[in-house]
């Protein structure tokens, strides 16, 4: 987790929120495929037909990215962050032991040292925080990050991989709409086509395979 988020917030610097995001939860395809091998989860049809439509679209938002270097470097951090919450959802998998608080609580504090030790390593490691930010910080830790690992890992324990995987793609798409709304961000047209596929792809195979799941006689 710790890895992760300093990749993404990296990404949200370079490249913004909307295309980070998205390179972020390409995560869940990443546990979508290895799941048949990690967790003996069984890959339908309809899951590697969404897997094929996310990787679509993940090579749109790729392929027409500003070509800069710093271009560049965000959408690597946004893949490395990718890289390490796939290994947090995969580890948090095997942990199947410990409940949602446990983990949560595990997570963040190894995520602050290792955030600290980074903080500690830059040539400028003054911790500023603007009398008026401290509001907007205090939500984030809270709400975002408190509550939400809390109901996220309480979750895994009681869901399969794959489930979990396509179900996380909820939020680069409300973190696309509220960076449009909120942070002005703008992306070109086949960007936006390149969201709709991630998205899209990843909610209609998990839809297609519940319909397809017998039900308990």
């Amino acid at each position: 987790m710790g890895a992760s988020w300093l990749f993404l917030y990296e990404a949200y610097r370079t490249v913004g929120v909307g295309i980070s995001s998205l390179a972020y939860y390409c995560a869940p395809v990443i546990v979508m495929a290895l799941s048949p091998w990690l967790f003996g989860e069984r890959l339908a049809p309809a899951k590697i037909a969404g897997f094929c439509t996310v990787l679509a679209g993940a090579l749109l938002i790729n392929l027409q990215a500003d070509g800069g270097a710093e271009s560049a470097w965000g959408l690597f951090c946004g893949w490395m962050s990718a890289l390490a919450h796939a290994a947090m959802v995969v580890f948090s998998k095997k942990a199947d032991q410990v409940d949602g608080v446990e983990s949560s609580a595990v997570q963040l504090a190894a995520s602050f040292l290792l955030a600290a030790a980074f903080t500690a390593c830059q040539d400028d490691c003054a911790f500023r925080v603007a009398a008026d930010e401290w509001p907007w910080a205090l939500m984030l830790g809270v709400v975002n990050t408190g509550l939400g690992c809390y109901g996220y890992f309480s979750s895994l324990g009681g869901l399969p991989a794959q489930t979990v995987a396509v179900l996380g793609y909820l939020e680069p798409l409300s973190a696309v709409v509220l960076a449009a709304l909120l942070l002005h961000e703008t992306m070109v047209p086949a960007q936006m086509l390149g969201a709709v596929l991630i998205v899209g792809g990843a909610l209609a195979s998990e839809l297609t395979a519940r319909r397809r799941r017998p039900r308990p006689g």
